[in-house]
């Protein structure tokens, strides 16, 4: 397999996965509990005002990828000394970036709270608590990215993965406890989530000063990396910008044309997507260091090798999850909420059949990342997403049911794929023959195979262990597709040997 490291990446996989798996069944629950604990109406508060601070945190989501990139280029390139300078210059853009955020939050957001936001009657003094808490919450979070990128560029996933397992564990704690108290929970529980915020950053931190000891902050001004730094990451505030503001005013707009009962059904689409958003990327996590470090490295036959297995692989994972959940949606949301609020199921379908275009875009993604020039792809994603916005915005005002911008973000997540594909032919010389041969042929028959007795199951569904019964059958028919028709010979062997000596390590210890 090259100079690659393959036994880490099946191992970093390994760890993600058990990490999404655990992450996605307690962040489900803590959703369901929310909810009850909460009511519709709170639910619905909170789902937009989160969302409205959500559009300030694009920045932060474009520096945190910047750093990502040119912490992957530096390791690459065996560069300790520009490591140190791009994680110093890192905080010093932070620090500035969380004054404009206060500046801009406290005038012109809180300015909008306090005059636009359709609040119940009642709870507008809930509104503004919930507002300046997450805000403090952002900020605080804003300060973990530069340690968190550290971590994923050394591909130390096992902490990363205990790390997210126990804040996803600290979160349901947060709302078990709300039962037991009579105050506004509302307010309770973003105080709890801050608390629970600067904790985890606390143990960051103390594990990147012990095992990252060259690396530590002091104070330096590195005008020539700065100047890197921002004209890299300003293309992707542009693109994160519009993909943040595309989203969270289409919650406004459905905030306006209807009522925190449809943002509260939004509110439990946009559960999902955090789920299946944190599917693709704890996988992904695994792959995206080497598919940076070997293009820097110009090992081009390595990094092409790479992007087609992990195209594959992210959709296969991904797949195992889609199509049980797809079939048997009404039902799973029925068992997981109790009381799913009206449009719930139409908001998620669309929502995941969008993703599972993002499970092949995004390998793709990383290597155009890696390759630097990404002004061309940034512009056109970014006007997809404006486009996006205007059509979510005349359907809503026409009439279409509320559904119709999920409706949008699965066009719009289809056109960004293939212009993702267009821009790594450009860009990195990945060859669309290959890419069809290696990628798109395989994954065309599996899905094909994988749909057959999940269709003809789906008579049989009712009931909890009915549907719990065919969503197990459906995985393991799954998991059969892909191992024997969508894995080569050669990674079947290497995957049967890799877990055979983690097995033996197990028993030896």
């Amino acid at each position: 397999m090259g100079n690659l490291n393959t036994g880490k990446i099946a191992k970093n996989t390994v760890m993600l996965y058990i990490r999404m798996l655990l992450i996605l069944g307690v962040s489900l629950y803590t959703s369901r509990v929310v909810l009850q604990v909460l009511g519709v109406s709170d639910y619905g508060v909170y789902s937009l005002i989160a969302g409205i601070l959500t559009m300030f945190s694009f920045v932060s989501q474009s520096l945190v990828e910047a750093m990502q990139r040119f912490f992957n280029v530096a390791i690459g390139r065996g560069d300790t000394g520009r490591l140190v300078r791009t994680y110093v210059m890192g905080i010093n853009l932070f620090a500035l970036f969380s004054v404009f955020l206060l500046l801009v939050g406290e005038t012109l957001g809180l300015w909008y709270i306090l005059h636009e936001v359709n609040v119940p009657p009642g709870r507008e003094h809930a509104a503004l608590w919930v507002y300046q808490i997450s805000l403090a919450t952002l900020i605080v979070q804003l300060f973990r990215t530069p340690d968190n990128a550290l971590i994923i560029a050394h591909e130390r996933m096992t902490f990363y993965a205990y790390l997210g397992i126990l804040e996803a564990v600290l979160k349901l704690s947060v709302v078990l406890v709300l039962r037991y108290f009579s105050c506004d929970r509302l307010i309770l529980f973003t105080l709890l989530y801050l608390a629970t915020s600067v904790l985890i950053n606390i143990l960051y931190r103390i594990y990147c000063h012990k095992y990252f000891s060259t690396v530590r902050y002091r104070y330096l001004w590195d005008r020539a990396l700065l100047k890197e730094m921002v004209s890299f990451s300003g293309w992707t505030v542009l693109n994160g910008g519009t993909r943040t503001m595309t989203l969270q005013f289409e919650n406004i707009f459905l905030n306006r044309f209807y009522s925190v009962a449809v943002n509260a059904a939004r509110g439990v689409a946009s559960q999902v997507y955090n789920a299946v958003n944190l599917f693709l990327t704890n996988f992904q996590t695994a792959f995206q260091p080497q598919l940076v470090k070997t293009y820097a490295a110009g090992e081009r036959e390595d990094h092409q090798r790479l992007l087609y297995q992990s195209s594959r692989f992210s959709y296969y994972l991904f797949l195992l999850l889609f199509i049980p959940i797809i079939f048997n949606l009404e039902e799973l949301l029925s068992l997981w909420l109790v009381e799913v609020p009206e449009y719930t199921v139409p908001f998620c379908k669309y929502v995941m059949l969008a993703y599972l275009t993002d499970a092949l875009a995004h390998p793709l993604t990383t290597s155009i990342m890696a390759n630097g020039n990404i002004r061309g792809i940034q512009i056109s994603t970014s006007v997809v997403f404006v486009i996006q916005l205007a059509a979510s915005f005349f359907s809503l005002r026409a009439g279409a049911p509320p559904y119709i911008v999920s409706v949008f973000i699965l066009v719009s997540h289809t056109i960004h794929y293939f212009l993702y594909l267009y821009y790594s032919r450009k860009l990195c010389g990945i060859g669309l023959s290959g890419y069809f041969r290696q990628v798109i042929r395989p994954i065309l028959v599996v899905s094909s195979l994988a749909v057959v007795l999940p269709l003809s199951l789906r008579r049989f569904s009712g009931g909890l262990f009915s549907t719990l019964g065919i969503c197990c059958t459906d995985l393991i028919w799954i998991s059969a597709v892909v191992w024997l028709v969508g894995l080569k010979r050669a990674e079947r062997l290497y995957l049967r040997a890799f877990v055979i000596s983690k097995f033996q390590q197990k028993s030896k210890s």
